[in-house]
This record gives structure tokens, sequence and C-alpha cells, in this order.
């Protein structure tokens, strides 16, 4: 095909191509710029053809478009490349694919090439980059302030013990401002509590763990409930995972039972099974007063309310991050509270002592567990 009737060719062609002639030892020079690239960039073409990106563009902006053309002699095989252009006076970001046609002796002789204006682009992941900087900061400064605020916090509540003691009651309404400032801190020790929680969540990764999900309901509940007034029954399975995540979890929605369950002696469980070779799902039921609050609605939809409180927020953070789902619901048998919620996990058994099917049997270390979707364990 004649270079003319190439040239006629790629003018038909709606998409921006330029075509570049290569003498050795010289600088590459435009042969023809089709009639989409023409009006892209607003120039005429006698202003471009037999001229090289410099005398086109500029000694600013065409020597890094000659730069590219350089290295793409070089490497003999088509790149990709971006650089800011002027075009119809306007910069822009301009991502062009180039690519080397070679002779009969294996020079490069031509080069073609299609730019496209990727500037909508760059703008975009320039401002979503600044709003993750600011997002950052904002939650760093949260996680620092809440953690200054914990001391002068606790301090209060120590003194309204110092003063509840041996208080006497004169009926002038004295003991009850003292209980309403006791109630008051402990309330804003929680809050500040559920903020360090959420920003404890943020850029969270860890490494794949074994570790036994009922032991792990058990250490928290010694935590969370240090006099044994409740109790929790939870499924004997080991899990590998994000240990980590799942305590972060776990103990975030335990401490809201607890909170909330009004009831002297909760009980609490928590349920696994798996619902796909690799994603395990947990529902945490008590038989307390029930969802009444905004926890319900944050769950389900994300709306945050400042009664949905941090807590919920880093665990729903945890749980989506991770293409998990969560919902919150009563127990239509208890009337209670309860959460589901999925993560990523393995479910493994020990091989000491053997189990029976549906296990599969190994003589050491640990094996997935052979269970088929939905099943409980």
């Amino acid at each position: 095909m004649a270079l003319e009737e190439l040239f006629e060719l790629v003018d038909c062609v709606p998409t921006p191509i330029f075509v570049m002639d290569v003498v050795q030892g010289q600088m590459p020079i435009y042969a023809h710029y089709n009639t989409a690239a023409v009006e892209k960039t607003g120039m005429k073409l006698c202003n471009i053809i037999g001229k090289n990106s410099i005398e086109v563009f500029g000694a600013e902006f065409g020597a890094a478009a000659l730069d590219e053309q350089h290295k793409t002699i070089l490497a003999r095989q088509q790149r990709k490349y971006e650089y800011e252009l002027p075009l119809k006076g306007e910069m822009r970001i301009v991502r062009t694919t180039l690519s080397p046609q070679f002779d009969e002796d294996g020079n490069v002789i031509r080069l073609i090439g299609s730019p496209a204006d990727v500037s909508i682009e760059w703008l975009a992941q320039n401002a979503q980059a600044k709003l993750a900087n600011i997002s950052t900061e904002v939650e760093q400064f949260i996680a620092m302030a809440a953690h200054d605020l914990r001391t002068p916090m606790r301090n209060v509540m120590s003194l309204a013990e110092l003063l509840e003691e041996g208080f006497q009651n004169h009926g002038d309404g004295k003991l009850e401002l003292i209980e309403l400032l006791k109630e008051t801190s402990e309330k804003s020790m929680d809050l500040i509590s559920d903020v360090l929680s959420y920003a404890s969540t943020l850029n969270l990764s860890s490494a794949m763990i074994l570790y036994p999900l009922d032991t792990m309901c058990q250490n928290l509940m010694q935590v969370l409930d240090p006099q044994g007034q409740h109790n929790i029954t939870s499924t004997k399975i080991t899990l590998s995972g994000e240990k980590n995540v799942m305590q972060i979890v776990l103990h975030n929605l335990i401490d809201n039972a607890i909170k909330h369950g009004d009831s002297p002696h909760l009980s609490l469980s928590c349920i696994a099974r798996m619902v796909g070779p690799s994603q395990v799902e947990i529902t945490l039921s008590d038989n307390g007063a029930g969802f009444e609050n905004p926890g319900t609605l944050f769950l389900e939809t994300g709306e945050f309310m400042t009664d949905s409180g941090y807590g919920l927020l880093a665990v729903r953070k945890l749980i989506l991050a991770r293409h998990g789902t969560i919902t919150a619901f009563n127990d239509p048998d208890t009337g209670g509270s309860s959460v589901r919620f999925t993560l990523p996990s393995d479910a493994v058994i020990l091989s000491k002592p053997p189990e029976p099917a549906p296990y599969s049997e190994k003589s050491s270390g640990f094996v997935h567990l052979e269970a088929p979707p939905n099943v409980g364990l």
C-alpha cells in the first residue's frame, strides 16, 4: 500500500492518528496527521508535516515527546507513554500508543502513533488521591483527639466516685447529680473508646492466622465482662483468617450487646457456618431487649447517626472492605438482637485425633474442612 493510500485510509478513522518518518541519525518528522488528530490539536496541517515534535510543540513540550519517540525506536516495540501538551490553548494530558514499522533489513523507518486525551482521568485520580489524604488526616486527628480525651475523662469518673463515697443524701438532689455525672462520664468514655476502636481499623491488614473461635469468644467475655455476669456459647470451629479483624468485629458486637441488652444476666451465642469454600458466616445473638436504636439502620444502610456509635462504624468498615456482608435483626425466638456477618476465612480441623466424615484425614498438620455451602457446623 502506498503512503498516500495509507494516509487517506487513516483520515477515515475517527480516532487521532499520526505517522512519523524515521531516518537514521535524524529526528523523526511528522509525515501525516489524520483529520481527527488535526481537529484535536487545533493546528493547521501545513504547520505539522515535515517538522519534528520540538518544532511543532516547542522545546518545553516537544522535547518530552521526542524523547519517547527515541525510546520507542531503541526498544523496537510498541510503547505507551503520557505527557502534557497544549491543545487549543489548554494544557491536556495525552496518552500515546506508539508502534514502530521496519524495512526489509529490520531498521525502524516509521512510527505510527495514536494519542488519546486522558485529562479527565488524571483529574479524577488526583481528586481521589487528595480526598484520600484529607480523609486520612481527619481520621488521624480524630484518633489523636480521642486518645488525649481519655485521661481527663477517666479523672472525671474517678472524681465522681470519690464524691459518691460517704456522701449523705439530704434529699436535695445532689446525689442524683453525682449519679448523672458518673453516667455522663461513662457514656463519654464509651464513645471515646468507640472512636479509638474505629481508628484502629484504618489501613488494617494482617496475615492469615489459625485460631479457635470459641476460645476467642471466651477471652473477649473475660475482658468485657470481668465479673462473669453474662455467658456466651459458640461453635467449636478452628478458622484460618485475619484473626485481629475477627477479634475487633466480635469485640464491638459483644460489647454493644452487653451495653444495650438491658439484662443483668445476658446469654449470647456465636454460631459459625461456612457459606462457601473460603467464607465464614457468623451470627451473634442474645436474649436481651433487641434492637430499638439507630444501630440496626446503620448496619443495614451505612447511614451514620450520632447514636450509632463509632464501634459499629469500625465493624461495617472492616467487613465491607473485605467484600463481606452484614445485617442486623431481632431474634425471632428470644426477641433479642442478632447480627450476622461474613468474612473471608477457611475452616480447618487439627488431624489429631482423627475425625469422621466429612473431614479429610491427614497424619499431621491441618486440612481444609470439607463441608458443603450453607451447612451449619
